[in-house]
């Protein structure tokens, strides 16, 4: 089989193992996204995600992570569980992608498998597999791959929403790229920049950091929450859709198909009395495999006494 003619198959795969989307595209340098990203610290606007600054040579040119690299499969997977804020007991509201299991290891486990036809289609092949896992601009690759376009939210976004998670694979196989994405869908629109309460996106395509509703429940190296935002957690414990659910192309996102991404039962069930009383034990039974797991039980708590307090004021 040529290389040439099995694009076509390769997608097909993907879309098989549960993958939404699959784009291709040549590995290159981001020149713009790295003069982009250096304004960006030098205004500390990644807070103390200091992971941020380092490897910047290995983001601006991605060949350094694997040399022998010549195409770049990009693949999307829904996570959209439109079911959730109306069937849920509580007041309380986890952002959408920690719903269910975490999305590293299943992405990574699809990621394996797409790599294993590879090698069946072409004998050994020299490939690599990231999600989270390298600094790389993977919304940029993205667009080079066709899947969508930036938003003024900074995330990715095409016809059928945002709420997708990217996995890469780097191979030195020598495959068709796609046609990259050119034009943004955004046009006039500034929903999600109006909506942000804390003001975290500080015109289109910035995002503070350190303003973000989802950075501080989530990243934020202190167990208790700086005192200019806690007024802002409002029902948001873990993350925040804010932006995402005023986005246009999200009203008529379809849901998605991917069975570990189902909402486990106590994110539905509970009520805010039983959040608020929650056990370490219970906590980290409930999310041993979710990605709530890292924020650990002590921020995840204090994160409900904020939400709590503005709930009742």
């Amino acid at each position: 089989m040529t290389i040439g003619n099995s694009e076509k198959l390769i997608k097909e795969k993907a879309i098989a193992l549960g993958f939404t989307a699959c784009g291709i595209t040549r590995c290159k340098s981001f020149e713009k996204e790295s003069i982009a990203l250096d304004s960006w610290l030098q205004n500390e606007y990644h807070s103390d995600m200091h992971f941020m600054t380092r490897y910047k040579e290995k983001r601006k040119n991605p060949v350094l992570l694997h040399k022998d690299v010549k195409s770049v499969i990009v693949l999307l997977i829904n996570y959209r569980n439109p079911d959730y804020i109306k069937n849920k007991q509580s007041n309380y509201v986890f952002a959408e992608y920690a719903l269910g299991k975490d999305y590293h290891f299943v992405i990574k486990e699809k990621l394996q498998k797409l790599s294993d036809f590879l090698t069946t289609m072409f004998g050994p092949s020299d490939n690599s597999i990231y999600v989270d896992s390298a600094p790389i601009f993977e919304k940029a690759f993205a667009v080079e791959a066709g899947l969508g376009w930036i938003g003024k939210n900074t995330l990715l976004i095409n016809s059928k929403g945002s709420r997708f998670l990217i996995g890469e694979l780097f191979t030195n196989l020598d495959l068709c790229p796609d046609e990259p994405c050119r034009k943004s869908g955004c046009e006039n629109c500034n929903k999600c920049v109006d909506a942000c309460p804390t003001n975290a996106l500080i015109k289109p395509y910035v995002l503070n950091t350190r303003r973000c509703l989802s950075y501080q429940s989530i990243e934020r190296k202190q167990i208790t929450w700086n005192d200019e935002l806690k007024p802002f957690i409002s029902k948001y414990i873990f993350g925040c859709d804010i932006c995402q659910r005023v986005c246009p192309y999200n009203q008529q996102s379809e849901p998605t198909k991917v069975p570990e991404f189902k909402i486990k039962n106590e994110l539905l069930s509970f009520s805010d009395n039983q959040w608020e009383t929650l056990s370490e034990s219970d906590f980290n039974r409930i999310f041993a495999d979710s990605p709530v797991y890292r924020l650990g039980y002590r921020k995840f708590m204090e994160n409900i006494s904020i939400a709590k307090a503005n709930q009742s004021s």
